[in-house]
């Protein structure tokens, strides 16, 4: 149940008297920012029910966004009421003295440069993340930072995740466009020449290579790994741990469905045996993706009920939790979509994605800057 309330300043109060649990309170946070557009200002606190005060723009009506923060807590009490399932917790050593500031500089929304030091913390995760792909028979790919709108709508993601999507953009193909564009002044008096590119800053890691393998069938698994950069928008990016471009190491695997379970039962074991090594406060449990569309609750429901997703989540010395590390079983979904087959059938798949950005700040809350503190284990990946 909703009401709506003026206030004196031209401000409107949208209020539910509906108590959401913590599931569906983080993911009514996640829809709201896609309620508000052209909203000058809006703030939301917690009354034995979600209360969103806001001043209207220009743009959409009052009574519109109404209606939509209506559809977002709808979406939100769909969120399974199933507790995360835990698979393993390091409890917190109570922290001595103020952090360090993270060794980052921001150039744009999203956008983070590394300093020489969280860089050597983020390489030393990739090194790991390369060495435990090696052991486990990984081939190393090379695949491009940029994907085909012909692998997204493959994949489903611009079903599943559009939010998530960055279109790109290329000047159009003739020379007085070229000179218009040279000439103009500012991003909107050049984007009149800008034309849509057939393709995207990619996502994901592994969809490079379910399109690399489409439309064959598998002589054998595949098991694979890579590095690229790659980019999820969201509207609100704040800090270090919500970027738009960031790096991610992959470990892909395609296959028999037992083969992925086995990929992840083992890279799940070397993930808790290192985070024992750090001595670093963490915790693995299931999750579930951002699914924000109408087909929130199909897709939701599907990946919990399954127990599809695992995440590695370090502890930061405020409280604070970061996913650093998400373990993935695909099932035929990649399979299906891409033709892939083998011994006739099409292929199960899984994927294992390590966030090196947010590694390099989990480690760096706890570690600090001086590498002669770091555990040896980092230390040897460091290449110190």
């Amino acid at each position: 149940m909703q009401s709506v309330v003026r206030s004196p300043a031209e401000a409107r109060v949208w209020r539910s008297h509906t108590e959401l649990s913590a599931q569906a309170g983080k993911a009514f946070q996640e829809l709201l920012p896609y309620c508000v557009p052209g909203v000058q200002e809006w703030t939301c606190h917690d009354e034995g029910g979600p209360v969103v005060t806001f001043v209207p723009g220009h743009g959409m009506p009052a009574e519109e966004i109404e209606d939509r923060l209506s559809e977002a807590l709808r979406r939100a009490l769909l969120t399974p009421t199933r507790p995360p399932r835990i698979l393993y917790d390091r409890p917190a050593v109570p922290a001595s003295g103020a952090s360090e500031a993270a060794d980052v500089r921001t150039t744009g929304q999203g956008l983070i440069v590394l300093g020489p030091v969280m860089a050597r913390l983020a390489g030393a995760v990739d090194e790991y993340a390369r060495r435990t792909a090696a052991e486990l028979g990984a081939a190393e790919y090379g695949v491009p930072h940029l994907v085909s709108w012909e692998t997204i709508e493959r994949a489903g993601y611009a079903r599943t995740f559009p939010q998530h999507l960055t279109a790109c953009s290329v000047v159009q193909g003739d020379l007085g466009a070229l000179d218009r564009f040279a000439a103009a002044e500012g991003r909107d008096a050049r984007s009149t020449e800008l034309t849509t590119a057939p393709v995207t800053l990619s996502p994901t890691v592994c969809m490079h290579l379910f399109a690399a393998h489409a439309d064959r069938a598998l002589p054998e698994p595949v098991l694979a790994t890579a590095r690229q950069a790659c980019a999820r928008h969201e509207l609100i990016q704040e800090g270090a741990t919500r970027l738009w471009s960031f790096n991610m190491r992959e470990i892909i695997y395609l296959g028999h469905q037992s083969g992925a379970r086995d990929l992840c039962r083992d890279v799940m074991a070397r993930l808790i045996a290192f985070t024992e090594e750090l001595g670093l406060p963490a915790t693995i449990s299931s999750a579930s993706d951002p699914f924000f569309t109408v087909e929130r609750d199909a897709l939701t429901g599907y990946q919990s009920r399954l127990d599809l997703k695992q995440e590695l989540r370090g502890r930061m010395r405020d409280g604070r939790e970061v996913a650093v590390t998400s373990v993935n079983i695909h099932n035929e979904h990649f399979g299906d979509s891409f033709a892939i087959t083998m011994d006739g059938r099409a292929i199960s798949s899984a994927c294992v994605g390590y966030g090196l950005e947010r590694w390099g700040l989990w480690l760096y809350d706890h570690v600090g800057e001086d590498p002669a503190q770091w555990p040896a284990v980092l230390r040897d990946l460091a290449g110190l």
